[in-house]
């Protein structure tokens, strides 16, 4: 027994020791990598101290203000060099084998393990051509969801009445883009609402976790973290729901039809028109799951947050509401709301341009136009940037700098937006769909989100819903806008549970 008990703690020193070895192994070679990306030639390369808080908004500002034409680097999580905004101009519009956003977007967002969150040409072109190209033949199917989910989810009482805005948006949300997905009834059925919505908390949850750790330790915590299982599981009821539509968009594939495709499955349709699975036997119903799961996470996640930031404001700028609603009085009259059309929409001028300084006001991060680098990028400035660099540029409304033009940045004005509108470009900076360097919501350059015609007709349509049926106030009529929460790179919505926001609605229709 002694022997044993012997044999098993030699056995133990030895693994400790192996594991401590590999530990210091993996840590060198970590710390070597960063050492290349400081030799490569050029400029140096400043690298800012880390602050004593998870909030980096001060860091930023001074760093702007002592490098103000340079690039520098943060310690974010995911050390990250930001770049001027002159130079996004320089590079926004480079090959993807020397710079892409799906390189970022696989560091930070843990696409390794997750398998959601890469976009292939063939889903940025289905989103981009095919969408744009139908979108008016089913908007008025849109908007029935719409009006279905809202009315289903959101308070039905002349008394106000607490809302958790992310919950109730995220149920409207969901069945917009499961019209576009899995097409109707399968769109309103709860699976699908709850298996899309949970695989796009799910992926955002384990990437912001496992960024808590460092790089180099990820591969090992990864397989094991709670969150891990909660994508698999969302991943497999996405995949239960979908496969019997692909099978059937597969079987279809080379075969001629003058029937009328239909809806159900629209994505997959225009998937697989790009893969073209005869020509290319490596495409799969794996493939196509793939951009379904990423699909699920960007595009529920994106407007999701929009929405929540502009129904803040909307409490927390109580004039705006009303300013609104007589917008949407003298379009629509007593139209029906199934008969809004996107083009009409799109006319409605004080909506746009509250949607636009709401977004500006709220980014979704510190940071934007998040990239990756592979190979060495020589910049104006003289400096090069080494390849396996996170790049980004600092979120206009944090870099005043970068848009001198913006007077009194920090003021929440959707007017100053209205002046001028006379150019009928969809990139005009005043749209609130604009990929412009002046707010980075939707992006900017080749890259920029090719779902913007859905993005911002869904987030418009549903913000006029509410406003048209619901009034809405800070718990307790309390006026001013909270602020944000600032975490590492991120900006998160100051609501409950993280915030102590709390918003109330009364229905404008119901008389009980």
């Amino acid at each position: 027994m002694q022997h044993l008990s012997s044999a098993l703690l030699l056995n133990f020193a030895m693994v400790f020791t192996v594991c401590c070895f590999l530990s210091i192994a993996l840590f060198l070679l970590y710390a070597t990598r960063c050492d290349k990306r400081e030799n490569v030639k050029g400029e140096a390369i400043p690298s800012i101290p880390r602050p004593h808080t998870n909030d980096y908004r001060a860091t930023l500002h001074q760093a702007n203000k002592k490098y103000p034409n340079q690039p520098y680097v943060v310690p974010f999580r995911d050390a990250t060099m930001i770049i001027p905004a002159s130079c996004v101009e320089e590079l926004k519009n480079l090959p993807d084998t020397q710079l892409s956003p799906n390189g970022s977007m696989y560091d930070r967002f843990a696409i390794k393990w997750t398998q959601s969150g890469w976009v292939s040409r063939e889903l940025a072109h289905s989103i981009k051509y095919d969408l744009k190209n139908e979108l008016d033949l089913f908007f008025g199917s849109i908007q029935e969801d719409i009006q279905r989910a809202a009315t289903q989810g959101l308070p039905e009482s002349s008394d106000w009445t607490l809302l958790e805005p992310q919950i109730a948006l995220v149920q409207i949300v969901a069945p917009v883009l499961g019209r576009i997905m899995v097409g109707s009834p399968l769109n309103q059925h709860k699976e699908w609402i709850s298996a899309s919505t949970d695989h796009a908390t799910a992926v955002v949850m384990y990437a912001g976790w496992l960024r808590q750790f460092p790089s180099f330790l990820r591969p090992f915590v990864a397989p094991f973290m709670p969150w891990r299982r909660k994508v698999e599981s969302s991943k497999t009821r996405i995949a239960a729901i979908l496969r019997p539509i692909l099978n059937r968009k597969f079987q279809e594939c080379g075969q001629e039809s003058k029937r009328h495709p239909g809806e159900e499955g629209r994505l997959a349709r225009w998937l697989l028109k790009r893969y073209k699975p005869t020509e290319n036997p490596g495409c799969s119903p794996a493939t196509v799951l793939r951009d379904h799961y990423s699909l699920c996470f960007a595009a529920i996640h994106g407007p999701t947050f929009l929405l929540v930031q502009a129904i803040i404001d909307l409490a927390s700028y109580p004039r705006y509401q009303q300013i609104l609603r007589q917008e949407l009085d003298a379009t629509f009259g007593a139209a029906p709301f199934h008969r809004w059309t996107r083009a009409a929409i799109a006319e409605l001028v004080a909506l746009d341009a509250f949607c636009k300084e709401s977004a500006r006001m709220n980014p979704q991060g510190l940071i934007g136009w998040l990239r990756k680098t592979h190979r060495p990028i020589s910049l104006s400035t003289g400096h090069v940037i080494p390849p396996d660099t996170l790049v980004a540029t600092t979120n206009p409304l944090f870099d005043h700098e970068a848009v001198p033009w913006i007077e009194n940045p920090q003021e929440f004005y959707p007017e100053r937006w209205m002046a001028n509108r006379s150019s009928p470009e969809q990139d005009a900076p005043f749209r609130f769909g604009s990929a412009s360097i002046d707010s980075l919501i939707f992006g900017y350059g080749k890259h920029a989100c090719p779902g913007r015609p859905l993005g911002t007709a869904m987030v418009k349509s549903i913000l006029a819903f509410i406003l048209k049926n619901w009034d809405i106030r800070i718990e307790g009529e309390k006026l001013g806008r909270p602020e944000n929460i600032f975490m590492d790179f991120m900006v998160v919505p100051p609501i409950y549970p993280l915030g102590n926001l709390r918003l109330e609605l009364k229905s404008r229709t119901c008389t009980a």
